[in-house]
């Protein structure tokens, strides 16, 4: 299916107790492929994403590549234009997203950030600006960087790590674990199931605290 610009309505997503392992073990690394105005990444980040961070945060690194379709071209005289599969729209939300994924720190902060805009990216920096003061992130270096050339220079980034996808992506948003594109289908509909496949052969166990709440995202 194609990544069309609809709209979605967001689901509220019941928080699950957090879970926990026997030993130590070494997170999944979990790299999203995405496009700020694409409801399927919008859909993919409310309603899998946040909630098995929130389940399970231990167990997860998440990087965020925010580019999807889109096309670069280097500009005579220096610097990059973007042509993005939703208009121009999305490569400015997209240029703040990647500003966010380098000037927020904290992993749990910068997704819900994320989060917080891709529910409404039509107005990336008024909407920008409403999610930074909800979470307490500075707004001025974020927007500084996407209007600037070092949000280009991300997004250029971006653009190549996207580009060097094998096989290419075909679809937006594309989940690699580990660096592994098997899956697809299986992860889009249950990443946390997918998470502790990822796991299994280490044979960690896993179960449901019952005294320890879910991990908050503040």
């Amino acid at each position: 299916m194609a990544c069309l610009d609809r709209p979605l309505g967001l689901v509220a997503v019941p928080r699950e107790p957090q879970l926990i392992t026997a030993s130590p073990i070494s997170p999944v690394q979990v790299t999203v492929f995405y496009e700020a105005l694409c409801p399927d990444s919008r859909s993919f980040f409310i309603k899998q994403l946040i909630p098995t961070f929130e389940r399970a945060s231990r167990l997860v690194d998440i990087a965020l590549v925010p580019y999807g379709k889109a096309k670069t071209e280097v500009v005579e005289g220096g610097g990059y234009s973007f042509m993005c599969q939703h208009g121009p729209i999305e490569c400015e939300a997209n240029k703040i997203h990647a500003c966010a994924v380098v000037k927020v720190r904290h992993e749990a902060t910068r997704l819900q950030f994320i989060a917080c805009m891709i529910a409404d990216n039509l107005r990336p920096t008024d909407i920008g600006q409403s999610c930074a003061e909800q979470w307490n992130i500075a707004w001025e270096p974020i927007l500084e960087c996407a209007t600037g050339s070092e949000g280009s220079d991300l997004l250029k980034r971006h653009g190549d790590a996207t580009d060097a996808l094998n096989p290419k992506a075909t679809f937006i948003p594309t989940i690699l674990l580990d660096q592994s594109q098997e899956h697809q289908p299986a992860i889009l509909k249950d990443l946390f199931k997918e998470i502790c496949h990822e796991l299994k052969t280490i044979d960690p166990v896993i179960y449901e605290s019952k005294n320890m709440p879910a991990a908050t995202l503040i």
